[in-house]
């Protein structure tokens, strides 16, 4: 259960520094939308969700290791991995690759609340936050499939 825990959060990490590095680097058209009420929104509300992650995961583990920075970062750096980088991509990319990665981190939010049930550790708070996070990744998720459509 601890593993499981300290790995999503580091893939929040992930998903968090990947979405700052893309406010910083969207251009094009629509740069002043992308930049503030996309990415900034994002990374934004990744940044508040992480904190109530970590606090949550201690309490929930009983342990402080799930908020060890280099641990987080470790993690973080292997799922950034995974994804191509957001500088030196058009906007349209930079959208796709987000979208894909805001699709598997919704997976990885299912599948830890699924461990965490089975393990018989998804106390009512958990629960609450998990369902909450959810719902405020699958609004991301929302935006930016809006975000890649190509208009008729």
């Amino acid at each position: 259960m601890k593993d499981a825990l300290l790995s999503y959060i580091g893939c929040t990490k992930g998903l968090h520094t990947w979405f700052h590095a893309a406010h910083h680097v969207t251009k094009g058209v629509g740069f002043a939308g992308d930049h503030v009420n996309l990415y900034g929104e994002i990374y934004n509300g990744i940044s508040e969700d992480f904190d109530k992650l970590v606090e949550k995961s201690i309490m929930v583990a009983d342990t402080e290791d799930v908020a060890c920075p280099m641990m987080i970062t470790e993690i973080a750096a292997k799922v950034l991995s995974q994804y191509e980088t957001p500088a030196g991509r058009g906007a349209d990319a930079i959208a796709g690759i987000g979208l894909e990665y805001m699709r598997n981190h919704i997976a990885n939010l299912t599948e830890l609340y699924n461990i965490l049930e089975k393990c018989g550790a998804l106390s009512l708070g958990m629960d609450d936050y998990l369902a909450s996070a959810a719902n405020q990744y699958e609004g991301y998720y929302y935006l930016l499939t809006q975000r890649v459509k190509r208009g008729v």
